[in-house]
């Protein structure tokens, strides 16, 4: 019975006001008077990421030459529509057609991927410092590829 009573005393005291050992704002206010420590740390990021895009860009853009370059060397059949050249239709593609899904949901779901794509490059272009455009672009390259591999799988 004494236990639980010097128990119940201890919860009670467990309760009131505790006056902290010493005075935390000297130190805070120390810190927040010296902001200029902290910014030079941060700012080697900004040109990283934005070189870290244009790297990601660059190796998008050798990938996808080196694809159309092997679509036109290989040989392939040309269901012509009248008197077309085989030349003027390869001028007609874009960058990525060689990845256009043939399920119609999965092409209109590519169409809408290309389309953020180019907006975020554009935008990317016009603000070269937003990195949260970067990850969005990446985001979105990402998904893109996930969509190829889906239409390869659903064949």
């Amino acid at each position: 019975m004494d236990n639980e009573f010097q128990w119940r005393n201890q919860m009670r005291k467990l309760n009131e006001a505790v006056e902290p050992a010493r005075d935390l704002w000297p130190d805070i206010a120390a810190r927040i008077a010296q902001p200029a420590a902290v910014a030079p740390r941060r700012q080697w990021r900004r040109p990283a990421f934005a070189l870290a895009a244009s790297l990601v860009l660059a190796v998008g853009a050798v990938f996808t030459a080196s694809q159309l370059r092997r679509q036109d060397s290989a040989p392939t059949t040309v269901a012509v529509d009248g008197p077309r050249s085989a030349a003027a239709g390869a001028a007609a593609l874009t960058a990525l057609d060689w990845a256009k899904p043939a399920d119609p949901k999965l092409a209109a779901a590519a169409q809408d991927l290309d389309k953020a794509s180019a907006d975020l490059q554009a935008a990317l272009e016009a603000r070269p410092d937003a990195v949260f455009l970067v990850s969005m672009l990446n985001r979105t390259n990402a998904q893109r590829m996930r969509l190829v591999r889906q239409a390869a799988i659903s064949g």
